[in-house]
């Protein structure tokens, strides 16, 4: 083989193996941004986070769930430990959790009560609108409908709702002190009303039938 030959084929060897390694490349793919909603959780979730490692202990759960603002139940709450739990470390990562926590908020579950509805629910216990209902009678409620409560649950929402000496529960001052005030830029439920709000806003607009006609004539 003379030279030209052999310079000939050494090229044609760096073509292939040039050629291989760009076909072997991996493509990026490309970072997406959190939207404001899974930046709110990312923020409560890393409070949680003590080793920074973007897992947390499967005890923290409940307690990460309802600084978000979410109302759940424990019946609920184990329904979500079943969905975002690694079973092999007994621990939460952050990626099942963000993915399951942000489609439920935009979903609107686990939102809590308006004050308007529990004032209503707390009226039908009060017929006589004597803006107070008895403890037992209370008590009754929580033990027959819905999830029943444990008698260590009652008595924790005991201390907090009923006056010790009268054994009555001033309703409207029990909501006030259930419903904690959140800042708009933390509620996840309005960054989710947000969300929405811009998305339908972004959609493309139908034309009026005005608009059409005029378009016609």
């Amino acid at each position: 083989m003379d030279k030209m030959d052999k310079s000939i084929s050494r090229l044609s060897i760096k073509q292939s193996i040039a050629l291989r390694r760009l076909t072997k490349t991996e493509v990026v793919a490309p970072i997406v941004e959190l939207t404001i909603l899974e930046k709110r959780i990312c923020e409560v979730f890393d409070i949680f986070d003590t080793t920074k490692s973007d897992e947390i202990d499967v005890k923290d759960l409940g307690i990460i769930i309802r600084t978000l603002g979410c109302v759940v139940t424990e019946a609920e709450l184990q329904e979500i430990q079943v969905q975002v739990e690694d079973v092999v470390t007994n621990r939460i990562p952050l990626k099942k959790f963000l993915e399951y926590m942000s489609k439920a908020i935009e979903e609107y579950k686990y939102k809590p009560a308006e004050a308007e509805d529990l004032l209503k629910a707390f009226q039908l216990l009060d017929p006589e609108h004597r803006g107070y209902i008895m403890r037992e009678d209370f008590e009754k409620v929580m033990m027959e409908i819905g999830e029943p409560f444990s008698t260590e649950e009652i008595n924790n929402m005991m201390a907090i709702a009923c006056d010790p000496e009268t054994k009555q529960i001033n309703y409207e001052h029990y909501i006030n002190l259930l419903l904690v005030k959140i800042p708009e830029s933390l509620n996840v439920y309005s960054i989710a009303d947000a969300m929405e709000a811009a998305r339908l806003e972004a959609m493309p607009k139908k034309p009026k039938l005005d608009s059409l006609l005029l378009t016609y004539q």
